[in-house]
């Protein structure tokens, strides 16, 4: 009956325990410094070396659910144009 008290008690005290939630992680890939890229063909877009992980994607291309903060991520319009930058 003992065994039964302590952990009682002992779960009442973990549920009182504060909860700690991460922040949003802080994209950290310069998307923003970029925006003069908007509109730019893919052909353009291909052709800069940059210096951090990058993807293109199309409008039906298919794309991986990783979250990498420090990659940018370029979306094309139906023109092939960049229509969104993003990190990701």
């Amino acid at each position: 009956m003992r065994i039964f008290c302590v952990l009682g008690v002992c779960f009442g005290l973990a549920a009182c325990q504060e909860t700690i939630v991460a922040d949003k992680p802080v994209e950290s890939c310069g998307s923003e410094e970029m925006s003069h890229l908007m509109g730019l063909p893919r052909a353009q877009l291909e052709s800069i070396a940059f210096s951090q992980p990058h993807r293109i994607l199309g409008e039906d291309d298919v794309m991986t659910m990783d979250y990498r903060g420090d990659r940018v991520n370029f979306t094309l319009n139906e023109n092939d144009e960049v229509a969104r930058i993003w990190c990701g």
